[in-house]
């Protein structure tokens, strides 16, 4: 059996920067593969993240050619959500009048806000947790930064979950420099005993970031930001659901926060020379989240069948 697929870099419109991403198309009509298949395909991609997309058959007695169900996989497990698969994937669909895609996390509306640009509402449950990483009983080495400066501010750093099995360290970094610092570790952070109870699912990552700038326009506050994200051994171009995540958390730290939306401009990648430009807008209602909108577009680069 061979199913379509096609690959984008996404969070860009430039070809080999942004984060790669594969998009495979489960057709109607075919058996579908296996969770164990869908894995090994993942891991033949070897990139950050693949999609399976499950077409529908427009023929069918309950199909709606408006929405697809999508399976979004890492090289070793399913997750919920994450935000440039979700981009990508849409940037891929829109063109075949898909306005839905749903996650494991929930639906996710779409949004074309000029050709080739998407809008996602993205399904959230924020949480920020009692714990930090100074909560640590034995970091194993190489955990934390060898920079004492970046180290202290690892284990002073929120942690923080834009759902529940997606979690982050947000570390705020005073300057470019430090930001350049910034080194993979060996070994992974596990969540549990980190993150409250319930919550204790899914990989715990570290996304540094620095604020390059502020502006008004039309009465939005517009936060100009530049990130790093690292998972383990490897560093991400560009991470939508972290970027969604830290924007979330410092809408909550606004003074005064009442009915108001924020921007967020976070660019990502530039020290990989993979640069990202991710947008993200965040709506507060009576002091809480109610809406996170995650913007980007991405371009296509190649396309072909893969064997199962």
């Amino acid at each position: 059996m061979e199913l379509p697929f096609v690959t984008l870099d996404v969070f860009t419109t430039t070809r080999y920067r942004g984060n790669p991403l594969a998009v495979v198309t489960i057709p109607a009509n075919v058996p579908k593969p296996s969770q164990e298949q869908k894995q090994t395909i993942a891991r033949e991609f070897n990139l950050s993240e693949t999609v399976f997309v499950h077409n529908v058959n427009p023929d069918g007695p309950e199909s709606d050619v408006t929405r697809r169900v999508i399976d979004i996989f890492t090289t070793d497990e399913e997750v919920p959500f994450a935000g440039h698969p979700t981009i990508g994937t849409a940037v891929s669909l829109i063109p075949q009048g898909v306005n839905t895609v749903i996650t494991k996390a929930g639906p996710v509306a779409l949004v074309q806000t000029r050709p080739g640009h998407i809008q996602a509402a993205i399904p959230h449950n924020v949480r920020r947790h009692r714990r930090t990483l100074a909560q640590l009983s034995s970091p194993a080495p190489g955990q934390l930064s060898a920079d004492p400066a970046i180290r202290q501010l690892e284990l002073e750093a929120p942690l923080f979950s834009i759902v529940n099995g997606l979690s982050f360290a947000l570390i705020n970094l005073p300057d470019l420099e430090h930001l350049a610092k910034v080194r993979t570790c060996v070994v992974p952070f596990s969540s549990d005993g980190l993150l409250d109870d319930g919550w204790q699912t899914g990989p715990l990552f570290k996304y540094y970031y620095v604020f390059t700038g502020r502006r008004q326009e039309n009465g939005i506050d517009i936060f100009s930001i530049r990130t790093r994200m690292m998972e383990a051994t490897m560093e991400d171009p560009a991470t939508g659901s972290a970027a969604c995540a830290l924007s979330s958390f410092l809408t909550l730290q606004q003074p005064h926060l009442q009915d108001q939306a924020f921007r967020y401009e976070i660019d990502q990648g530039v020290e990989m020379g993979r640069e990202s430009n991710i947008v993200v807008q965040v709506t507060a209602k009576e002091s809480k989240i109610d809406k996170v909108e995650l913007s980007g577009t991405a371009t296509t680069v190649m396309r072909g069948h893969v064997t199962i």
